[in-house]
Protein backbone atom coordinates (compact mmCIF):
# COMPACT_ATOMS: atom_id res chain seq x y z
CA UNK A 1 0.00 0.00 0.00
CA UNK A 2 1.39 3.38 -0.99
CA UNK A 3 0.76 6.99 0.03
CA UNK A 4 -1.51 9.41 -1.78
CA UNK A 5 1.49 11.49 -2.83
CA UNK A 6 3.40 8.50 -4.24
CA UNK A 7 0.30 7.32 -6.11
CA UNK A 8 -0.14 10.73 -7.74
CA UNK A 9 3.51 10.84 -8.78
CA UNK A 10 3.17 7.41 -10.40
CA UNK A 11 -0.02 8.40 -12.24
CA UNK A 12 1.71 11.50 -13.61
CA UNK A 13 4.86 9.58 -14.58
CA UNK A 14 3.07 6.81 -16.46
CA UNK A 15 0.45 8.97 -18.21
CA UNK A 16 1.90 10.02 -21.56
CA UNK A 17 0.90 12.97 -23.71
CA UNK A 18 -0.96 11.84 -26.82
CA UNK A 19 0.05 12.75 -30.40
CA UNK A 20 -1.31 15.78 -32.23
CA UNK A 21 -4.32 15.85 -34.52
CA UNK A 22 -5.89 18.43 -36.82
CA UNK A 23 -8.83 20.14 -35.11
CA UNK A 24 -11.39 22.65 -36.47
CA UNK A 25 -11.22 25.73 -34.29
CA UNK A 26 -14.88 25.45 -33.29
CA UNK A 27 -14.01 22.13 -31.61
CA UNK A 28 -10.76 23.33 -30.01
CA UNK A 29 -11.98 24.71 -26.67
CA UNK A 30 -10.29 22.83 -23.82
CA UNK A 31 -7.55 21.45 -26.07
CA UNK A 32 -3.84 22.24 -26.04
CA UNK A 33 -2.04 23.32 -29.19
CA UNK A 34 0.92 21.11 -30.06
CA UNK A 35 3.06 23.80 -31.75
CA UNK A 36 3.24 27.57 -31.72
CA UNK A 37 0.92 29.36 -34.14
CA UNK A 38 2.22 32.27 -36.21
CA UNK A 39 -0.24 34.79 -37.56
CA UNK A 40 -0.71 34.60 -41.34
CA UNK A 41 -1.90 38.24 -41.39
CA UNK A 42 -1.49 41.56 -39.68
CA UNK A 43 -4.29 42.09 -37.20
CA UNK A 44 -5.86 44.54 -37.82
CA UNK A 45 -4.90 44.12 -41.49
CA UNK A 46 -5.06 47.90 -42.03
CA UNK A 47 -5.19 51.13 -40.03
CA UNK A 48 -8.72 50.87 -38.69
CA UNK A 49 -11.09 53.41 -37.23
CA UNK A 50 -12.08 52.57 -33.66
CA UNK A 51 -15.04 55.01 -33.64
CA UNK A 52 -17.61 56.70 -35.83
CA UNK A 53 -16.19 60.09 -36.77
CA UNK A 54 -13.86 61.80 -39.22
CA UNK A 55 -10.40 60.73 -40.38
CA UNK A 56 -7.82 63.40 -41.18
CA UNK A 57 -4.12 64.26 -41.23
CA UNK A 58 -3.04 65.41 -37.78
CA UNK A 59 -0.59 67.82 -39.36
CA UNK A 60 -3.55 69.73 -40.82
CA UNK A 61 -5.19 70.02 -37.42
CA UNK A 62 -2.00 71.39 -35.91
CA UNK A 63 -1.93 74.05 -38.62
CA UNK A 64 -5.64 74.73 -38.10
CA UNK A 65 -6.38 74.30 -41.75
CA UNK A 66 -10.04 74.18 -42.71
CA UNK A 67 -10.78 70.56 -43.62
CA UNK A 68 -12.87 69.56 -46.59
CA UNK A 69 -14.88 66.30 -46.32
CA UNK A 70 -14.22 64.50 -49.59
CA UNK A 71 -15.70 61.04 -49.04
CA UNK A 72 -17.51 58.65 -46.72
CA UNK A 73 -16.00 55.28 -45.74
CA UNK A 74 -18.08 52.51 -44.14
CA UNK A 75 -16.76 49.23 -42.70
CA UNK A 76 -15.87 46.88 -45.53
CA UNK A 77 -15.06 49.67 -47.96
CA UNK A 78 -12.01 51.84 -48.70
CA UNK A 79 -11.25 55.28 -50.08
CA UNK A 80 -8.65 54.54 -52.72
CA UNK A 81 -7.27 58.04 -53.12
CA UNK A 82 -4.54 59.35 -50.85
CA UNK A 83 -5.78 62.05 -48.49
CA UNK A 84 -4.41 65.41 -49.54
CA UNK A 85 -3.64 68.52 -47.54
CA UNK A 86 -6.78 69.92 -45.94
CA UNK A 87 -8.95 66.88 -46.67
CA UNK A 88 -10.94 64.58 -44.33
CA UNK A 89 -13.35 61.67 -44.74
CA UNK A 90 -16.46 60.67 -42.85
CA UNK A 91 -15.58 57.26 -41.38
CA UNK A 92 -17.31 54.54 -39.40
CA UNK A 93 -16.14 52.03 -36.81
CA UNK A 94 -14.08 49.24 -38.35
CA UNK A 95 -13.44 51.03 -41.63
CA UNK A 96 -10.01 51.36 -43.21
CA UNK A 97 -8.34 54.77 -42.97
CA UNK A 98 -7.43 56.20 -46.36
CA UNK A 99 -3.75 56.57 -47.13
CA UNK A 100 -2.39 59.72 -45.51
CA UNK A 101 -4.93 59.84 -42.67
CA UNK A 102 -3.56 59.10 -39.20
CA UNK A 103 -6.15 60.35 -36.70
CA UNK A 104 -9.90 60.10 -36.12
CA UNK A 105 -12.00 62.62 -34.24
CA UNK A 106 -15.20 61.15 -32.84
CA UNK A 107 -18.40 62.59 -34.26
CA UNK A 108 -19.46 63.98 -30.87
CA UNK A 109 -16.35 66.22 -30.82
CA UNK A 110 -16.73 67.63 -34.31
CA UNK A 111 -19.10 69.87 -36.30
CA UNK A 112 -19.79 70.09 -39.98
CA UNK A 113 -20.87 73.00 -42.11
CA UNK A 114 -21.81 71.54 -45.43
CA UNK A 115 -18.63 69.79 -46.58
CA UNK A 116 -16.46 71.60 -44.07
CA UNK A 117 -15.21 69.87 -40.89
CA UNK A 118 -14.67 71.74 -37.63
CA UNK A 119 -12.73 69.76 -35.00
CA UNK A 120 -13.75 70.80 -31.48
CA UNK A 121 -11.54 68.34 -29.56
CA UNK A 122 -8.62 70.65 -28.83
CA UNK A 123 -6.83 67.94 -26.78
CA UNK A 124 -6.87 65.30 -29.48
CA UNK A 125 -3.55 63.52 -30.05
CA UNK A 126 -2.05 62.08 -33.20
CA UNK A 127 -3.30 58.53 -33.79
CA UNK A 128 -6.38 58.99 -31.62
CA UNK A 129 -9.19 56.49 -32.19
CA UNK A 130 -7.13 54.49 -34.67
CA UNK A 131 -6.31 50.79 -34.36
CA UNK A 132 -2.89 50.58 -35.90
CA UNK A 133 -2.10 47.96 -38.53
CA UNK A 134 -0.73 44.86 -36.77
CA UNK A 135 -1.27 46.36 -33.31
CA UNK A 136 -2.81 43.09 -32.03
CA UNK A 137 -0.40 40.78 -33.84
CA UNK A 138 1.91 41.23 -36.79
CA UNK A 139 2.16 38.87 -39.75
CA UNK A 140 4.63 36.10 -38.95
CA UNK A 141 4.62 36.88 -35.23
CA UNK A 142 3.83 34.09 -32.74
CA UNK A 143 0.17 34.57 -31.91
CA UNK A 144 -0.23 31.60 -29.57
CA UNK A 145 2.79 29.78 -28.10
CA UNK A 146 3.09 26.01 -27.91
CA UNK A 147 1.06 24.33 -25.14
CA UNK A 148 -1.54 27.10 -25.00
CA UNK A 149 -4.88 25.86 -23.68
CA UNK A 150 -7.56 27.09 -26.07
CA UNK A 151 -10.49 28.95 -24.50
CA UNK A 152 -13.41 30.72 -26.24
CA UNK A 153 -11.34 33.89 -26.61
CA UNK A 154 -8.61 31.85 -28.28
CA UNK A 155 -11.10 30.46 -30.78
CA UNK A 156 -12.19 33.97 -31.71
CA UNK A 157 -8.57 35.10 -31.96
CA UNK A 158 -7.79 32.26 -34.36
CA UNK A 159 -10.85 33.06 -36.46
CA UNK A 160 -9.85 36.74 -36.60
CA UNK A 161 -6.52 35.66 -38.10
CA UNK A 162 -8.35 33.59 -40.72
CA UNK A 163 -7.23 30.26 -39.23
CA UNK A 164 -9.86 27.53 -39.60
CA UNK A 165 -8.08 24.55 -38.03
CA UNK A 166 -5.07 23.90 -35.80
CA UNK A 167 -2.92 21.05 -34.51
CA UNK A 168 -3.92 20.09 -30.96
CA UNK A 169 -3.05 17.27 -28.59
CA UNK A 170 -5.53 14.44 -29.12
CA UNK A 171 -8.39 13.78 -26.73
CA UNK A 172 -8.04 10.36 -25.08
CA UNK A 173 -10.44 7.58 -25.99
CA UNK A 174 -11.79 6.42 -22.66
CA UNK A 175 -13.73 3.20 -22.13
CA UNK A 176 -15.73 2.59 -18.96
CA UNK A 177 -16.45 -0.92 -17.72
CA UNK A 178 -19.09 -1.34 -15.02
CA UNK A 179 -18.96 -4.70 -13.21
CA UNK A 180 -21.55 -6.28 -10.94
CA UNK A 181 -24.33 -8.84 -11.36
CA UNK A 182 -26.50 -6.93 -8.91
CA UNK A 183 -26.73 -3.81 -11.07
CA UNK A 184 -29.73 -2.80 -13.18
CA UNK A 185 -30.19 0.43 -15.19
CA UNK A 186 -32.32 3.30 -13.87
CA UNK A 187 -35.91 2.94 -15.02
CA UNK A 188 -35.95 -0.87 -14.79
CA UNK A 189 -37.77 -2.77 -12.06
CA UNK A 190 -35.60 -3.85 -9.13
CA UNK A 191 -35.48 -7.51 -8.27
CA UNK A 192 -34.48 -8.97 -4.92
CA UNK A 193 -30.89 -8.08 -4.09
CA UNK A 194 -30.53 -5.69 -7.00
CA UNK A 195 -29.54 -2.01 -6.98
CA UNK A 196 -29.59 0.71 -9.58
CA UNK A 197 -26.34 1.27 -11.44
CA UNK A 198 -25.03 4.82 -11.02
CA UNK A 199 -21.27 4.68 -11.64
CA UNK A 200 -21.48 4.96 -15.43
CA UNK A 201 -23.75 7.99 -15.10
CA UNK A 202 -21.43 9.58 -12.54
CA UNK A 203 -18.32 9.04 -14.66
CA UNK A 204 -19.99 10.21 -17.86
CA UNK A 205 -21.16 13.38 -16.08
CA UNK A 206 -17.71 13.99 -14.58
CA UNK A 207 -16.09 13.63 -18.00
CA UNK A 208 -18.72 15.83 -19.62
CA UNK A 209 -17.98 18.55 -17.05
CA UNK A 210 -14.38 18.70 -18.30
CA UNK A 211 -15.34 18.59 -21.96
CA UNK A 212 -14.95 14.84 -22.62
CA UNK A 213 -17.22 12.02 -23.65
CA UNK A 214 -16.74 8.35 -22.81
CA UNK A 215 -15.71 6.41 -25.91
CA UNK A 216 -17.42 3.16 -24.89
CA UNK A 217 -19.51 2.01 -21.91
CA UNK A 218 -19.60 -1.68 -21.04
CA UNK A 219 -21.60 -3.53 -18.39
CA UNK A 220 -20.28 -6.90 -17.24
CA UNK A 221 -21.72 -9.42 -14.82
CA UNK A 222 -19.47 -11.11 -12.27
CA UNK A 223 -17.95 -13.69 -14.58
CA UNK A 224 -14.23 -14.15 -15.21
CA UNK A 225 -14.42 -14.94 -18.93
CA UNK A 226 -16.80 -12.09 -19.66
CA UNK A 227 -14.60 -9.74 -17.64
CA UNK A 228 -11.49 -10.91 -19.51
CA UNK A 229 -13.04 -10.45 -22.95
CA UNK A 230 -14.48 -7.04 -22.13
CA UNK A 231 -11.25 -5.63 -20.67
CA UNK A 232 -9.26 -7.04 -23.59
CA UNK A 233 -11.63 -5.38 -26.09
CA UNK A 234 -11.51 -2.07 -24.22
CA UNK A 235 -7.70 -2.07 -24.10
CA UNK A 236 -7.49 -2.65 -27.85
CA UNK A 237 -9.55 0.44 -28.69
CA UNK A 238 -8.82 2.87 -25.85
CA UNK A 239 -6.13 5.15 -24.49
CA UNK A 240 -7.61 4.77 -21.00
CA UNK A 241 -9.86 2.15 -19.40
CA UNK A 242 -11.85 2.82 -16.23
CA UNK A 243 -13.23 -0.25 -14.46
CA UNK A 244 -15.57 0.07 -11.49
CA UNK A 245 -16.04 -2.71 -8.96
CA UNK A 246 -14.58 -6.19 -8.77
CA UNK A 247 -11.07 -5.00 -7.87
CA UNK A 248 -10.99 -6.37 -4.32
CA UNK A 249 -10.12 -9.98 -3.45
CA UNK A 250 -13.57 -11.41 -2.78
CA UNK A 251 -14.76 -14.66 -4.32
CA UNK A 252 -16.76 -12.80 -6.98
CA UNK A 253 -14.18 -10.08 -7.67
CA UNK A 254 -12.76 -10.93 -11.07
CA UNK A 255 -11.16 -7.70 -12.27
CA UNK A 256 -7.80 -8.27 -10.58
CA UNK A 257 -7.63 -11.83 -11.89
CA UNK A 258 -8.50 -10.68 -15.42
CA UNK A 259 -5.92 -7.89 -15.39
CA UNK A 260 -3.24 -10.34 -14.29
CA UNK A 261 -4.15 -12.86 -16.99
CA UNK A 262 -4.10 -10.14 -19.65
CA UNK A 263 -0.57 -9.11 -18.66
CA UNK A 264 -1.50 -5.65 -17.41
CA UNK A 265 1.46 -4.17 -15.55
CA UNK A 266 0.61 -3.44 -11.92
CA UNK A 267 1.98 0.02 -11.19
CA UNK A 268 0.24 0.18 -7.82
CA UNK A 269 -2.64 -1.42 -6.00
CA UNK A 270 -4.12 0.02 -2.80
CA UNK A 271 -3.54 3.51 -1.44
CA UNK A 272 -3.45 4.56 2.19
CA UNK A 273 -6.64 6.60 1.86
CA UNK A 274 -10.35 6.68 2.48
CA UNK A 275 -12.45 6.39 0.41
CA UNK A 276 -10.92 4.39 -2.44
CA UNK A 277 -8.27 2.29 -0.70
CA UNK A 278 -8.44 -0.63 -3.24
CA UNK A 279 -7.49 1.54 -6.24
CA UNK A 280 -5.54 -0.18 -9.02
CA UNK A 281 -3.41 1.62 -11.58
CA UNK A 282 -1.72 -0.27 -14.39
CA UNK A 283 -0.63 -0.25 -18.00
CA UNK A 284 -0.89 -2.55 -21.00
CA UNK A 285 1.22 -1.40 -23.93
CA UNK A 286 0.18 2.27 -24.38
CA UNK A 287 -3.18 1.98 -22.59
CA UNK A 288 -3.48 2.96 -18.93
CA UNK A 289 -6.07 1.33 -16.69
CA UNK A 290 -7.72 2.32 -13.43
CA UNK A 291 -9.45 -0.31 -11.36
CA UNK A 292 -11.80 1.89 -9.35
CA UNK A 293 -13.75 0.80 -6.29
CA UNK A 294 -17.40 -0.12 -6.70
CA UNK A 295 -18.85 2.28 -4.14
CA UNK A 296 -20.15 5.38 -5.93
CA UNK A 297 -18.62 8.12 -3.78
CA UNK A 298 -15.26 6.35 -3.82
CA UNK A 299 -15.46 6.15 -7.62
CA UNK A 300 -15.98 9.89 -7.96
CA UNK A 301 -13.30 10.78 -5.39
CA UNK A 302 -10.76 8.60 -7.20
CA UNK A 303 -11.78 10.06 -10.55
CA UNK A 304 -11.10 13.61 -9.42
CA UNK A 305 -7.88 12.84 -7.54
CA UNK A 306 -6.24 10.36 -9.95
CA UNK A 307 -8.09 9.92 -13.26
CA UNK A 308 -8.57 13.67 -13.84
CA UNK A 309 -4.81 14.44 -13.67
CA UNK A 310 -4.04 11.46 -15.93
CA UNK A 311 -6.47 12.83 -18.53
CA UNK A 312 -4.89 16.28 -18.27
CA UNK A 313 -1.40 14.81 -18.77
CA UNK A 314 -2.57 12.87 -21.83
CA UNK A 315 -4.07 16.06 -23.28
CA UNK A 316 -0.84 18.02 -22.77
CA UNK A 317 -2.13 20.35 -20.07
CA UNK A 318 0.31 22.02 -17.69
CA UNK A 319 -1.89 22.00 -14.59
CA UNK A 320 -2.70 18.36 -13.93
CA UNK A 321 -4.41 18.29 -10.56
CA UNK A 322 -7.47 19.97 -9.10
CA UNK A 323 -6.96 23.62 -8.15
CA UNK A 324 -5.98 23.98 -4.51
CA UNK A 325 -6.85 26.42 -1.75
CA UNK A 326 -5.96 26.55 1.91
CA UNK A 327 -9.02 27.35 4.03
CA UNK A 328 -10.00 27.12 7.70
CA UNK A 329 -12.24 24.20 8.57
CA UNK A 330 -15.57 25.39 9.99
CA UNK A 331 -16.21 22.57 12.51
CA UNK A 332 -14.26 20.29 14.80
CA UNK A 333 -13.51 17.10 12.87
CA UNK A 334 -12.33 13.91 14.59
CA UNK A 335 -9.58 11.98 12.82
CA UNK A 336 -6.96 9.42 13.73
CA UNK A 337 -3.45 9.73 12.36
CA UNK A 338 -2.31 7.14 9.85
CA UNK A 339 -4.93 7.30 7.09
CA UNK A 340 -5.43 10.05 4.50
CA UNK A 341 -9.00 11.25 3.99
CA UNK A 342 -10.82 12.82 1.07
CA UNK A 343 -13.91 14.55 2.44
CA UNK A 344 -16.79 16.00 0.44
CA UNK A 345 -16.92 19.65 1.37
CA UNK A 346 -18.61 22.96 0.69
CA UNK A 347 -17.01 26.40 0.83
CA UNK A 348 -19.01 28.99 2.77
CA UNK A 349 -18.00 32.35 4.23
CA UNK A 350 -14.30 31.87 3.42
CA UNK A 351 -14.14 28.56 5.28
CA UNK A 352 -14.86 24.96 4.33
CA UNK A 353 -17.44 22.62 5.82
CA UNK A 354 -17.10 18.80 5.73
CA UNK A 355 -20.56 17.59 4.74
CA UNK A 356 -22.51 14.88 6.50
CA UNK A 357 -22.43 11.48 4.86
CA UNK A 358 -18.75 10.76 4.13
CA UNK A 359 -19.19 7.00 3.68
CA UNK A 360 -17.98 5.62 0.35
CA UNK A 361 -21.45 4.52 -0.78
CA UNK A 362 -23.14 7.91 -0.17
CA UNK A 363 -23.57 10.22 -3.16
CA UNK A 364 -26.08 12.59 -1.57
CA UNK A 365 -23.25 14.57 0.07
CA UNK A 366 -21.33 14.68 -3.22
CA UNK A 367 -24.41 16.20 -4.84
CA UNK A 368 -24.00 19.18 -2.47
CA UNK A 369 -20.20 19.39 -2.61
CA UNK A 370 -18.14 21.95 -4.49
CA UNK A 371 -14.78 20.74 -3.23
CA UNK A 372 -12.83 17.88 -1.70
CA UNK A 373 -11.04 18.41 1.59
CA UNK A 374 -7.75 16.53 1.69
CA UNK A 375 -6.52 15.55 5.14
CA UNK A 376 -2.99 14.14 5.04
CA UNK A 377 -2.36 10.84 6.76
CA UNK A 378 -0.57 12.49 9.66
CA UNK A 379 -3.37 14.97 10.46
CA UNK A 380 -5.56 14.22 13.47
CA UNK A 381 -8.50 15.70 15.41
CA UNK A 382 -8.94 19.02 13.65
CA UNK A 383 -10.35 22.00 15.48
CA UNK A 384 -12.42 24.89 14.13
CA UNK A 385 -10.21 27.35 12.26
CA UNK A 386 -7.37 24.97 11.45
CA UNK A 387 -6.17 25.33 7.87
CA UNK A 388 -6.84 22.43 5.52
CA UNK A 389 -6.04 21.67 1.88
CA UNK A 390 -9.09 22.13 -0.37
CA UNK A 391 -9.37 20.79 -3.92
CA UNK A 392 -11.90 22.65 -6.11
CA UNK A 393 -14.19 20.52 -8.23
CA UNK A 394 -13.96 21.36 -11.96
CA UNK A 395 -16.88 23.13 -13.55
CA UNK A 396 -17.99 24.72 -10.27
CA UNK A 397 -15.37 27.48 -10.06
Amino acid sequence: MISVEDAKRLVSRHSKTLPATNTPIELAVGKVISAGISSPVNLPPFHQSAMDGYAFRFLDFQKKISLNIVAEVAAGYTHTEKLKKGQAVRIFTGASLPEGADTVVIQERAKTNGRQLIIEDIEIQKGANVRQLGSQVKKGQTALPKNTLINPGGVGYLAAMGIASIQTISTPKISVIITGSELVPPGAALGNGQIYESNSYTLKAAMHSIGLQAFKIYSVQDNLQLTLKTIQRAIAQSDMVLITGGISVGEYDYVGKALHQLGVKNIFYKINQKPGKPLFFGKKDETILFGLPGNPAAVLSCFYEYVFPAINKMMGKKDLFLKKLSLPISINYPKKAGLALFLKGRITNESVLPLEGQESYILSSFSQADCIIYLHADRKNLKVGEMVEVHLLPGLY
